[in-house]
């Protein structure tokens, strides 16, 4: 893999031919925190949760939380704070006589945008995402809280990882995990 060109996007994973890239998985790191620590451990849940598994979500919820979660928040909540100030950023551009603002909520998209179009990077919203903007709501309530944000999409986990996002959700694992 070239990580001056890979987006994380996952595409590579679907296309391997051998199997031979794989997504390097963080539910072992996430478990042994549930069972090795006396910290709150959140899941934070992506609404394309619902429908992916048998029963209701209620059943997930519950699952979650006897595997030993604290907290299960669903990540909707943060898309209605994102809407909201991305919403504020867009009029305020415009009124300033800006022509486009792109979003900031697809980390895939965000690391194509800085890797491969740096001059549209002024054009990027600078409001988090949702998943970001739920854990910043879990650690102002718990500042030791551990966020695992839990979705369909891989390249959430290159949005866990960036460090230079403030409050961002510490973990990300994918469904299949």
């Amino acid at each position: 893999i070239n990580h001056e060109t890979c987006i994380s996007c996952g595409k590579c994973l679907q296309s391997c031919p051998f199997g031979a890239i794989v997504e390097r998985s963080q539910m072992v790191d996430v478990l042994k925190l549930i069972n090795e620590t006396d910290k709150q451990v959140v899941a934070m849940l992506a609404p394309a949760i619902v429908g992916q598994f048998p029963g209701d979500i209620g059943n997930v919820v519950g699952a979650l939380k006897k595997a030993g979660f604290s907290d299960v928040i669903e990540v909707a909540v943060g898309a209605d704070i994102t809407t909201k100030k991305e919403a504020a950023e867009f009029i305020e551009k415009m009124e300033n006589g800006e022509k486009l603002m792109t979003t900031s909520c697809c980390p895939a998209f965000v690391n194509m945008i800085r890797q491969h179009f740096p001059t549209l990077l002024d054009n990027m919203s600078t409001t988090v995402s949702p998943m970001c903007a739920v854990s910043r709501m879990v650690k102002a309530e718990d500042p030791d809280a551990v966020t695992v944000f839990i979705g369909p999409c891989i390249a959430k986990k290159s949005e866990a990882l960036d460090l230079s996002i403030e409050g961002n959700a510490d973990y990300a694992l994918t469904l299949s995990e």
